[in-house]
């Protein structure tokens, strides 16, 4: 490959003619400055550069970098291998020997108070023994900081009257009291809670979990790429193509998991190209795997590829992929905007919830096109949306509708948003799939209405996440 210099980088720093340097490689990425998704702005940024640093920070998922490879073009002279900076750990500790040692004092504190008291009253009711009659309701008030610990009942209880000896065993009867008072508060302060005493007797049911069929593996291999041979292809709307690829076997399971998607993998015009889709079907369709592609009539896979792929010709696979690995219970409700295509992400969700009777995710669609008859899937989602009324909601938005069009017009604004998604919570998610354009808009118009901002890498626990 061809070896440049930072000079030689330096010189294509405009939007039709931008180079980049990524980790000591020369990428010619002016085709891609439209297609970005996070806008032409970013790569702008960073035109005739260096940009490894930046492209570290932002961090890119698998696709990216396959993707990425698809523009190389050469080696940088004189490369500087990237460090990335040391993250600084911070260890707080907890204070637990001190915490120990303040109960401990409180305990022996206490103890002593109980001695004290014992003591204190001894000396007092021997001292009035000179008195005729003692009356235990007036010697608890002279101690007003324990009266607390004697039942009320005792402080009606009059003393036999008569000298030192009365006093004297009256001295013993309310040390015993008192004594037995406190120690079973500090038996309480000190008593550990036995597992076996802590919870009742419970008798443990072993239940029989049935397996999910969409994690079970498959034909699909995630490091290697196999051969599907074509055997339907049909043409759904302008461009548009369902594409029906044969398993080995009539039993066998393509192996990916709901979110998930494949690799396809093409030499065309001398060049290696990849690119990545979403099934229409998923592990219980046995023996097919199926896509839905829009072809492009100037796309180097899609126009030049796809679209010219006679039965029989195979085609090469690589998956599963993605962030996405869908599981019941997720999150109580799902918002989805879907452009075109994007719809074949969203589907592939929508179908493996309206199938699984166990299933109560309730899901709010909103589908944006050009015209009705671009609309994809439109029979499959409304089948849906009838049988499982509380499962799906359908919200169509089209730029050109016909006459009587009974859904919406134009751009999904923040206004059709907040009519027809679910509100901002922590048992909510947003999904986007569809032109860059939009799932830019539709971040930003979210992000207004109370959601979280999704981060450059896509992740399950993102509230907007983008396919």
């Amino acid at each position: 490959m061809p070896e440049f210099t930072l000079e030689d980088v330096a010189a294509h720093k405009g939007r039709s003619d931008l180079w980049i340097v990524v980790h000591g490689k020369v990428y010619d990425v002016s085709k891609y400055v439209q297609d970005h998704p996070g806008g032409p702005d970013v790569l702008i940024d960073v035109a005739g550069q260096d940009a490894t640093a930046a492209y570290e920070d932002v961090g890119h998922s698998e696709d990216a970098n396959e993707i990425l490879e698809t523009y190389f073009i050469g080696t940088l002279k004189d490369a500087v291998e990237y460090k990335r900076p040391t993250a600084v750990r911070l260890i707080q500790q907890t204070p637990a020997k001190e915490a120990v040692k303040d109960k401990t004092s409180s305990v022996r504190t206490l103890a002593v108070t109980a001695g004290s008291l014992g003591g204190i009253l001894s000396l007092y009711l021997a001292s009035a023994s000179v008195r005729s009659h003692i009356n235990l309701q007036d010697l608890v008030k002279t101690l007003p900081s324990v009266s607390h610990l004697f039942p009320s009942k005792l402080a009606d209880f009059h003393l036999p009257q008569g000298g030192f000896v009365n006093g004297f065993i009256a001295a013993a009867f309310i040390s015993a009291i008192a004594g037995g008072v406190i120690g079973s508060r500090l038996s309480k302060l000190t008593y550990i809670e036995s597992g076996f005493t802590k919870y009742p007797a419970r008798i443990k049911r072993t239940a029989i979990a049935k397996p999910n069929p969409h994690l079970i593996p498959g034909f699909l291999h995630p490091k290697e790429y196999k051969s599907l041979p074509l055997v339907q292809k049909d043409l759904l709307a302008p461009n548009v193509y369902r594409f029906v690829f044969q398993l080995p076997h009539q039993t066998d399971v393509i192996g990916l998991p709901i979110g998930q998607h494949v690799a396809i993998k093409a030499t065309i015009e001398g060049q290696l190209v990849s690119r990545s889709y979403t099934p229409t079907s998923n592990n219980l369709d046995l023996g097919r795997l199926e896509l839905v592609i829009k072809c492009y009539p100037d796309g180097l896979l899609t126009g030049k590829y796809l679209a010219n792929l006679k039965l029989g010709d195979k085609v090469q696979f690589r998956g599963p992929k993605g962030a996405m690995r869908y599981r019941n219970g997720l999150c109580k409700k799902i918002g989805m905007i879907a452009g075109g295509t994007g719809i074949t992400p969203m589907y592939q969700l929508i179908r493996a919830i309206c199938e699984d009777d166990t299933d109560t995710t309730e899901i709010s669609l909103i589908y944006a096109n050009r015209s009705e008859e671009d609309i994809l899937l439109r029979r499959e989602l409304e089948s849906f949306a009838a049988a499982y009324p509380k499962n799906l909601r359908i919200w169509y938005m089209l730029d050109h509708p016909p006459q009587k069009w009974a859904y919406g017009k134009g751009y999904v604004t923040p206004a059709v948003m907040r009519e027809k998604l679910p509100g901002p919570s922590s048992d909510t998610k947003i999904m986007l799939c569809g032109p860059p354009g939009m799932i830019n808009a539709s971040k930003k118009a979210l992000v207004s209405l109370g959601f979280q901002a999704a981060g450059s890498v896509p992740k399950m626990t993102d509230q907007i996440f983008c396919f």
